[in-house]
């Protein structure tokens, strides 16, 4: 065989394990499953985005206990929070990942003390920040990264101490000139400056 026949073959070889590996996401049944293919190919954006989408969704969360604080326990359990950190630094160029992966943290941790702590050392509040920067025309980005930090800043300083430390004020500030137009990102900017204690008239009239 050629080197470009072997070549071919192989990419091809590689196209429908990844096609599996997508497939098998979308019909996970537990978080574990999810961590796993996201650790197996971190290099993939495509898997990533969609990983992090089920995580959204809470579909790998559901039914998993009888109690949501327990599901996000076993998902944090199972390294979620960090994989879905090093999903937004490999990937973090692709808007749709950072997207979809800030919205992932917020249902992560959503409201678990023990699972914002641990999602504050994992990175990501500055990686939160750096999406925010990066991507300062995206409105979802925007929205999606200002929720998820106004929820891991909430009655935790050290997350907000790392929050200040990176600027994320004024990305919210920015956010709110950019897309003064849209509701979601006015709203959670407005949010966010409020943990902050930065909201003001001028804020609200930017």
């Amino acid at each position: 065989m050629s080197g470009e026949s072997a070549t071919g073959s192989a990419n091809v070889e590689l196209l429908g394990q990844c096609e599996e590996e997508l497939k098998a996401i979308e019909t996970a049944a537990n978080v574990e499953s999810v961590v796993a293919a996201m650790r197996g190919r971190e290099g993939s954006a495509e898997l990533q985005e969609m990983a992090c989408w089920r995580i959204c969704k809470r579909r790998v969360l559901q039914n998993l206990t009888t109690s949501s604080v327990q599901n996000e326990i076993r998902a944090s359990n199972a390294g979620a929070i960090e994989a879905v950190v090093t999903a937004m630094s490999v990937h973090a160029d692709c808007v749709l990942v950072q997207k979809t992966a800030s919205a992932a943290i917020r249902n992560l941790t959503s409201g678990n003390v023990k699972c914002i702590a641990r999602a504050g050392t994992s990175g990501a509040v500055e990686t939160l920040v750096k999406a925010m920067r990066r991507h300062g025309k995206s409105p979802g980005v925007q929205s999606s990264a200002c929720l998820a930090l106004y929820f891991l800043i909430e009655d935790n300083a050290e997350n907000k101490i790392r929050a200040l430390h990176e600027c994320a004020k004024g990305l919210a500030k920015a956010a709110l000139k950019t897309h003064p137009n849209n509701k979601r990102v006015v709203h959670e900017a407005r949010d966010l400056l409020t943990q902050f204690g930065s909201l003001n008239q001028s804020n609200v009239n930017a």
